[in-house]
C-alpha cells in the first residue's frame, strides 16, 4: 500500500468504526435493537471493505442492513414477550429461530454484495438509456477492406516478383496465382490466403513477401519479426494489455496496425521462433481474419490481408525432399510431415490454404543473383559495370557453396566486400563505368572511359 493510500484507509476505518459506534449506542439506548447492532456492524464493516468507492451513505441506505435490524428487534420482542407471558414459549422459540435465520441469510446477501445497490441504480435517470442500449450492443468491430486486384494482370505480377526473387519461380507464379483467385472469390470473414513459405534461410522467403506487397498492395506490408515474440507475455504486444494493466491504454501494436493499414499483407517472419501462446492468439487471424484487442474489446478485421508466415524449421529436411521428388499431393504431405516432426501442430497447418517449400538454389541462380547485386552497388555509387570477370563469379559462387548454411545474404555480403569500395574509388577518380576482374584472390575495379 501506497502512503498516498495509507490515510485514505484510515479515514474508511475511523467512519465505519463511528457508524458501528453509532449503531451499538442506538442499541443501548432501545435494548429491542440489542441482538440485531452485532450483525448490521459486521455486514456494514464487510460491504464497506469490499467496495471501498463508494460513499458510507451508500451503505446506511441499503434495504438489507435495516432489514436485518429489524429481524434482530423482532427477535427481541418475541423473547422478551415469551419471558413476559410464560405461555407460549414452544411458539415463541419457533419464532425467534425463524426470525433468527431470515436475519442471518440477510447477512450472509450483505456480506456477499448481493443487496447494495447495483451500479446501474446509481446512473441518474436519464442517462439510462443510453446505458442500457451500448450495454445491451456487441463489441465494437473494425470494418475490413477489400483486395481489390481486377486491375492488375497476373503474368505481369509474377514476371516483376521473378525478377526480385530469383530460382523460386515455382513458387511466385502459385502464390500469385492464389492470391489473385482468392481475391475474387471475396470470401466472408476469412483473409484473402494463408501462405507458409519454408525452406533454408536465404533461399527468398521473406523478400518473395515484400515483393508480394510491393507488386500487389502497394508496398503496404505489416511484418512481424516472431524472433522477438519468444516470451508468452509477448502476445500483449499483439493484442495489447489486460484493462488495468500498465500499458493497456496504448492497444494492442498489431491490432491498431491492422486498422490502420486495412489491407496488404501480413508477414509473420520466422513464425517457429514465436512463443505457442503467440500462435495461439493468431490462430482466429489465420482461419477467420479476426483478432481480439484485449485492453479494449475491439474486434479488428483482416479479411484486406494476405497473411504470410515464413519458417526455416526442418530446412534440410525440406531441401532434401524438394530436390528428390516432383511437385504434387505427395511430395505436400512429405513437406508437411517434416513440418509436424519439427514443431508445428496440426492445427495450424489446417488454417494455411497454401505451404510452399523453397528448393536450394542453383549455380546459375546464385550468378543471377551475384548480377542483381552488382548492379544494384553500382547504381548506388552512381557508376555503371562495363565487364565483369567470369572469374569472380566462380569464386563468389564457390565461396557461397562453402557456406551454404547462411543463405543467400552471406553472396550479399561477399559482393559488398569485393567490389563497393573500387566502385567508389572510380567514380572518385571521375569516371562513369568500371570494369571488374579477379587474378588469384584479388578483385580489381578498373575505371573505363
Amino acid at each position: 500500500m501506497s502512503a498516498q493510500q495509507q490515510p485514505t484507509e484510515l479515514r474508511h476505518i475511523v467512519r465505519l468504526a463511528a457508524a458501528i459506534a453509532a449503531l451499538i449506542a442506538a442499541a443501548l439506548a432501545v435494548p429491542m435493537l440489542l441482538p440485531a447492532a452485532p450483525g448490521a456492524g459486521l455486514a456494514l464493516w464487510e460491504a464497506r471493505r469490499r467496495r471501498p468507492d463508494l460513499p458510507l451513505r451508500h451503505f446506511l441506505r441499503s434495504r438489507g442492513i435495516w432489514l436485518l435490524v429489524l429481524a434482530g428487534a423482532a427477535s427481541s420482542a418475541a423473547f422478551w414477550l415469551a419471558v413476559a407471558t410464560r405461555d407460549g414459549d414452544w411458539l415463541a422459540a419457533i419464532a425467534r429461530a425463524a426470525i433468527a435465520a431470515g436475519a442471518l441469510f440477510f447477512t450472509i446477501r450483505i456480506i456477499e454484495g448481493k443487496t447494495m445497490k447495483s451500479i446501474l441504480e446509481l446512473v441518474p435517470q436519464g442517462q439510462q438509456g443510453a446505458l442500457a442500449g451500448f450495454l445491451g450492443g456487441a463489441a465494437p468491430v473494425s470494418s475490413g477492406a477489400v483486395a481489390d486486384l481486377s486491375k492488375l494482370d497476373q503474368a505481369a505480377v509474377s514476371q516483376a516478383i521473378k525478377q526480385r526473387v530469383i530460382g523460386q519461380a515455382q513458387a511466385v507464379d502459385e502464390s500469385v496465382s492464389l492470391i489473385f483467385r482468392r481475391s475474387r472469390l471475396r470470401r466472408p470473414n476469412k483473409p484473402v490466403a494463408t501462405l507458409l513459405f519454408v525452406g533454408a534461410t536465404g533461399s527468398g522467403k521473406t523478400e518473395l513477401a515484400k515483393a508480394l506487397a510491393d507488386e500487389m498492395f502497394g508496398g503496404r506490408i505489416v511484418r512481424v519479426d516472431c524472433a522477438e515474440l519468444s516470451q508468452a507475455q509477448s502476445t500483449q504486444r499483439l493484442i495489447g494489455s489486460p484493462p488495468g494493466y500498465v500499458g493497456s491504454d496504448q492497444g494492442g501494436w498489431l491490432c491498431r496496425e491492422i486498422g490502420k493499414t486495412r489491407t496488404g499483407i501480413l508477414l509473420f517472419d520466422e513464425i517457429e521462433k514465436a512463443h505457442p501462446d503467440v500462435m495461439l492468439t493468431i490462430l482466429a487471424l489465420l482461419d477467420e481474419a479476426r483478432i481480439t484487442e484485449q485492453s479494449t474489446g475491439t474486434t479488428f478485421n483482416a479479411t484486406g490481408f494476405t497473411i504470410v508466415l515464413t519458417s526455416n524449421a526442418a530446412a534440410a529436411d525440406i531441401a532434401q525432399i524438394v530436390s528428390a521428388s516432383e511437385a504434387g499431393p505427395e511430395r505436400m504431405g512429405r513437406v508437411k510431415d517434416a513440418l509436424r516432426a519439427a514443431g508445428f501442430k496440426p492445427e495450424v497447418l489446417a488454417r494455411v490454404d497454401q505451404v510452399q517449400p523453397f528448393g536450394d538454389l542453383s549455380r546459375g541462380d546464385v550468378a543471377e543473383i551475384v548480377g542483381l547485386f552488382l548492379q544494384k552497388y553500382a547504381c548506388d555509387v552512381g557508376i555503371e559495370i562495363a565487364s565483369v570477370d567470369a572469374g569472380l563469379l566462380i569464386d563468389l559462387i564457390t565461396k557461397r557453396e562453402a557456406l551454404a548454411g547462411y543463405g543467400v545474404r552471406e553472396v550479399v555480403r561477399l559482393v559488398e566486400a569485393a567490389v563497393v569500395d573500387g566502385l567508389l574509388e572510380a567514380r572518385d577518380a571521375g569516371y562513369k563505368a568500371a570494369a571488374i576482374s579477379i587474378a588469384g584472390d584479388i578483385v580489381r575495379v578498373a575505371g573505363v572511359a
